[in-house]
């Protein structure tokens, strides 16, 4: 570990007998203060980062051992704290502040702070070693929290942090999730376990100054709406039946990550109205889901995963009517080619007139591929 963040941080200088002189000779092999378990290489690698670059680092301690690091997941959630800056400062569009966070993201990687799971094609996922993790978590233990026992739960209820991380115990118990609800003060709380919601439960009398929100197997749906500041909102394999139908209620709303919710029927018709939507993630939801006509107007939608491609009960109309006006997609996934009847349906997509797309996935099945071979041969 030590050869290869000593070498991300010599990548990064010129191949210069000076640059590589301050290096040796850096303030960061004195410092005093730091744990002895604490690595102080570490240290000289942090204090070489830029202050924006620092963020988003410690940000990355929050997502425990077990779970991958993913580029798609941590690059809005960044966004969304408020930690990427558009350069200059005079101009925050939202596509400048990707591109800069993903940056940010290979830049972790070629400094080894983060690294690419193992027979991983692409670097979009990675883990954070366990040496690294630790000093991460020591560096952010004024504004982080990470809780993955009951002990912690009630040792660290007194400190308000910015952001919490909770998992993987089975379950929390009425007085640790009272205890968590004391922290009034949280931009992000991951949450990666069970909780025990009491009716009168509401997020937004202890979490109004939410900004991410990930949550993994139970839901508390009905105050999510209250949530005025949120920009993230993660619903990762939860129990949830129905997102709010006044949902468009939260202006600031950007990313919707709903993989794995099976028992979603739909999504609400208010959907269309949140024109600031960006990121709609719906891996491994139901095929039958229902998409509301008027979908197309998100004008500002650039990343749509698991698209269901369907035609409507009337007849007539294909959802992939709707994938058309979406001209400011870079990522899209489309499942369910094989209900498209021809080519005239499949056009509607307007594919070809999406000049940023840089990521498509096309899913079809087997299922009625008999019925479909005439049309395919005249094709």
């Amino acid at each position: 570990l030590a050869v290869k963040v000593m070498g991300g941080l010599l990548s990064t200088k010129s191949q210069s007998e000076g640059d590589w002189e301050a290096v040796l000779h850096h303030r960061a092999w004195s410092v005093d203060g730091l744990p002895e378990k604490l690595d102080k290489r570490i240290y000289l690698i942090y204090e070489d980062l830029s202050p924006e670059l620092k963020q988003c680092f410690l940000y990355c301690s929050l997502f425990l051992k077990s779970t991958s690091i993913l580029q798609r997941q941590v690059v809005p959630m960044w966004i969304s704290e408020g930690f990427i800056q558009a350069q200059g400062g005079s101009c925050s569009h939202d596509d400048q502040l990707e591109e800069i966070a993903n940056e940010y993201y290979k830049e972790l990687i070629t400094r080894n702070l983060i690294e690419p799971r193992a027979n991983v094609i692409t670097t979009y996922e990675c883990t954070m070693h366990d040496v690294v993790r630790s000093f991460a978590e020591y560096m952010s233990r004024e504004d982080s929290l990470v809780i993955q026992d009951s002990n912690q739960v009630a040792g660290g209820s007194s400190l308000l942090v910015r952001r919490m991380s909770i998992g993987p115990a089975s379950e929390l118990v009425p007085e640790e999730w009272a205890a968590i609800q004391k922290q009034v003060s949280l931009r992000t709380l991951i949450i990666n376990c069970k909780t025990n919601y009491k009716p009168g439960d509401s997020l937004t009398a202890c979490f109004s100054r939410l900004r991410v929100l990930s949550i993994f197997g139970d839901m508390l749906a009905r105050s999510l709406c209250q949530l005025r500041h949120l920009r993230y909102l993660g619903l990762e394999e939860t129990n949830i039946s129905r997102l709010p139908e006044d949902i468009h209620k939260m202006k600031f709303l950007q990313h919707i990550v709903l993989p794995g919710c099976m028992n979603l029927e739909n999504l609400p018709s208010s959907i269309v109205k949140m024109v600031h939507l960006r990121n709609l993630n719906m891996y491994r939801l139901k095929s039958s889901v229902v998409i509301p006509k008027g979908f197309g107007g998100l004008a500002n939608l650039s990343i749509l995963y698991r698209f269901p491609v369907h035609m409507d009960m009337d007849g007539g109309w294909c959802s992939l009517e709707e994938i058309g006006p979406l001209s400011q997609l870079r990522e899209l996934s489309l499942h369910g080619l094989e209900n498209v009847p021809a080519c005239s349906f499949a056009e509607m997509a307007r594919i070809t007139s999406k000049q940023h797309l840089d990521y498509l996935e096309l899913h079809w099945s087997s299922k009625g591929w008999m019925e479909l071979s005439d049309e395919v041969e005249k094709q």
